[in-house]
């Protein structure tokens, strides 16, 4: 089995087209674009060339096509804002605006078969989550809660994490993939280290085995920003690590290395300023890289799913996870 996997990675190396490792969004060329690079920041290429402000990217689960999120209405100040989710090839060909709606839409995730899209959406008044069916474009509304955005779909397509916020505060919640049973990752939502302070969890993410949720956490005390944290949370324990990044460091969005073992975070050093660089932190000793030393902002990244290049959903974990423990 272990000699078939070989042949079979052998093939998919010569026959299918290569693809970069991460995607991203930089200002470098002065507007926000899409660029792809290597796992070691090399190699950096250019998707886009538009003026327009972008954000939430997604590589498709065969790791052949991005999502990212838009505002056509950027370049004109005078005008609302109207974001769409726009479905563009790895190469930056045959650009597809997905959604087309007068409401804003973002913050998609794939479903592991590539058939379906979570997404949020205001196009009922609050921010809600809304599923489509990429073939037909037909959407149906997920959830009721007054605020839930950026779903993240499990590993093996049974649940969404999303965001929920309430009076205390942004949480990250799951639910079916059909809408049901929402209920909080924690068992107790986390309190500020200051009493009254505001939590705003942001970004979870999957681990590729479905066994542990990853995301941000920024807290506020009033209106000022006091801390940022990378928490990761075993689903079925609901046990809890918050990750050995320096103090004082503002942190974005948070991702998953195909392997689970690292993960990528968007942060600023000690806070200064408002560029963010793209870092790589090693789970096994906590070793933090910086893959983008460009002095332009960089943002959003995501990471190829390089190990599901040509598999269904169920043979993607099994073989992910059965390469990573047996080294």
């Amino acid at each position: 089995m272990w000699k078939l996997w070989i042949v079979t990675g052998f093939f998919l190396i010569v026959c299918m087209p290569s693809v970069a490792d991460i995607a991203f969004l930089s200002d470098r060329d002065g507007k926000s674009n899409v660029y792809v690079m290597n796992d070691d920041g090399s190699s950096v290429r250019q998707i886009t060339d538009t003026s327009f402000r972008k954000g939430d990217l997604a590589w498709s689960p065969d790791g052949q096509q991005l999502l990212y999120a838009p505002d056509l209405n950027s370049e004109d100040h005078r005008r609302q804002q109207q974001i769409d989710i726009f479905l563009i090839n790895a190469d930056g060909t045959d650009e597809q605006n997905l959604t087309q709606h007068p409401a804003l839409d973002g913050g998609a995730s794939w479903s592991p078969d590539g058939k379906l899209l979570a997404f949020t959406s205001s196009r009922n008044g609050g921010w809600e989550l809304y599923r489509m069916e990429i073939a037909t474009r037909e959407v149906r509304q997920l959830t009721h809660l007054g605020f839930a955005a950026d779903p993240d779909w499990s590993p093996d397509g049974k649940y969404i994490a999303f965001e929920h916020e309430g009076p205390e505060g942004r949480h990250v919640y799951t639910m079916n993939a059909n809408g049901r049973n929402i209920r909080p990752l924690l068992r107790r939502l986390r309190k500020g280290r200051f009493g009254t302070s505001i939590m705003v969890s942001s970004f979870a993410k999957w681990s590729p085995d479905g066994e542990y949720i990853l995301y941000s956490e920024q807290e506020f005390l009033g209106n000022k920003w006091a801390a940022d944290s990378i928490l990761i949370v075993n689903v079925r324990t609901r046990h809890l690590k918050v990750l050995d990044t320096p103090k004082g460091w503002k942190i974005n969005k948070v991702c998953w290395t195909d392997d689970g073992g690292a993960v990528l975070f968007a942060g600023v050093p000690k806070g200064l300023g408002n560029i963010y660089k793209i870092y790589k932190y090693r789970l096994s000793d906590g070793q933090i890289t910086n893959l983008t030393p460009h002095p332009s902002d960089n943002w959003g990244m995501d990471w190829t799913p390089h190990n599901s290049l040509s598999v269904s959903a169920s043979e993607k974990i099994a073989t992910q996870w059965g390469q990573l423990k047996a080294k």
